[in-house]
């Protein structure tokens, strides 16, 4: 079975294409200037024993440039609950993005410190079974 982010991916390409069939233009490859260069001020968080944690990164630094602060979550739960905490509130004054990918017991604790801290979520999106990836407001 397909999973849903390629069927989003297969539905996204489809559309694109008969948008350009009914235009009848070509597309031209030219620079993009919707958006100022390094726009982004974010933090991202992540499971160090995740195998794909460091793959998220990657993509976070090259698909959305910006001034990225990357931190591992490591030590016992309650360093990690405190270490979110911190990170999340002074994220509120610097920052404009907060993402990670994590476990989904991490998550739990990310939860409760930033809900704690007064935030919310744009996203959670479980993608496997032990790979939580999310985007909190800030």
């Amino acid at each position: 079975m397909i999973d849903r982010s390629k069927r989003d991916f297969f539905k996204n390409c489809l559309m694109a294409g008969a948008v350009v069939a009914t235009s009848g233009t070509a597309v031209r490859p030219r620079n993009a200037d919707a958006c100022p260069h390094k726009t982004i001020k974010g933090i991202c968080l992540y499971v160090p024993n995740l195998g794909k944690a460091s793959e998220f990164v990657e993509l976070m630094n090259r698909n959305a440039p910006g001034d990225w602060t990357v931190h591992p979550l490591t030590g016992s739960l309650t360093d990690c609950y405190f270490k979110t905490r911190s990170l999340y509130e002074e994220a509120k004054g610097k920052a404009n993005t907060f993402v990670g990918v994590v476990d989904p017991g991490s998550l739990a604790l990310i939860h409760a410190a930033i809900v704690d801290s007064g935030g919310s979520f744009h996203y959670i999106t479980y993608e496997e079974r032990n790979r939580v990836t999310f985007s909190a407001q800030i």
